[in-house]
């Protein structure tokens, strides 16, 4: 199983990023294997084309907008495992995903998700790249 994971730095056991399409890199996972890789979209459905493209079988993640998880369904195949919301490094996150501890999001569950995304990302301002990555998202992790 290759499984994607958005991250904030490229190191040895980054903190996952929480917003999906915005993250600056991807750790992708391979039979244990940990290669992070920058992320070259803007944007989560041209994320989701890039993991259609690298063969990713499962995404983990914190949150996403409804846009990119609807290219998820149309394309099938992809599982989308939710990562819960607070802050967690990435070997902790592989830890409970390998003991079966996260939320396997059928479209009630990413539902929520979704709305929470809303609730604290809305999309009617224009990102500011990094800068916005980094300040926009700060209370409560």
């Amino acid at each position: 199983m290759k499984i994607a994971i958005p991250v904030k730095l490229n190191n040895e056991n980054p903190p996952v990023a929480p917003f999906f399409g915005k993250a600056k890199w991807f750790a992708f996972i391979d039979n244990g294997q940990i290669e992070i890789k920058a992320n070259p979209s803007h944007g989560g459905k041209s994320v989701i084309q890039w993991f259609i493209d690298e063969k990713i079988d499962a995404i983990i993640m914190q949150e996403m907008g409804a846009s990119p998880y609807q290219m998820i369904q149309s394309h099938g195949g992809m599982k989308v495992y939710h990562s819960g919301y607070e802050r967690i490094l990435l070997q902790d996150l592989l830890e409970k995903f390998n003991a079966h501890e996260l939320a396997l999001l059928d479209e009630i569950k990413m539902q929520e998700v979704i709305v929470h995304h809303k609730r604290k990302h809305p999309h009617s301002h224009h990102h500011d790249g990094e800068k916005d990555q980094r300040n926009h998202h700060r209370q409560g992790h």
